[in-house]
């Protein structure tokens, strides 16, 4: 590859001086940033919240406008959480929602508690199935 000449190199920013200061900078900007990013990574695992977990286990569709939705909850004793809970026609449509909240209790022995819920819930239509849709803290 052809050289420059070194007046017309250091005019236009392409002298080996000023390529190596450019390569320099890249370099360090590439580490801050994957620094950074491990930096992140290991603050958003390490200081993870235990999240409620959740799990439909049954659902009845008592008429044309009632169904009733039995779910477990497993939450930190401490915690107050917030379940949604839907009731769902045959073309995927919401025709009931609910929230439930269980608040915090006192904890004995345990940290985490399990809390079987059966929710009752009023339709605007036939619906076809039930479930809760999400849980989170509040």
């Amino acid at each position: 590859m052809n050289e420059l000449p070194v007046e017309i190199a250091e005019r236009y920013g392409r002298s080996s001086s000023q390529l190596r200061k450019r390569r320099l900078g890249v370099i360090l900007a590439a580490g801050g940033f994957a620094l950074l990013f491990v930096i992140w990574v290991l603050w958003a695992n390490l200081t993870g919240v235990v999240k409620p977990v959740f799990k439909t286990t049954a659902y009845e569709i008592v008429d044309d406008s009632h169904i009733s939705v039995t779910f477990v909850v497993t939450k930190p004793v401490n915690t107050n959480v917030i379940c949604a809970i839907k009731a769902l026609k045959q073309d995927y449509g919401i025709v009931a929602y609910q929230e439930v909240a269980f608040a915090a209790g006192d904890s004995y022995g345990s940290d985490l508690v399990d809390l079987d819920w059966k929710a009752n819930l009023k339709t605007t239509e036939l619906a076809v199935t039930g479930l809760v849709d999400n849980c989170w803290f509040y």
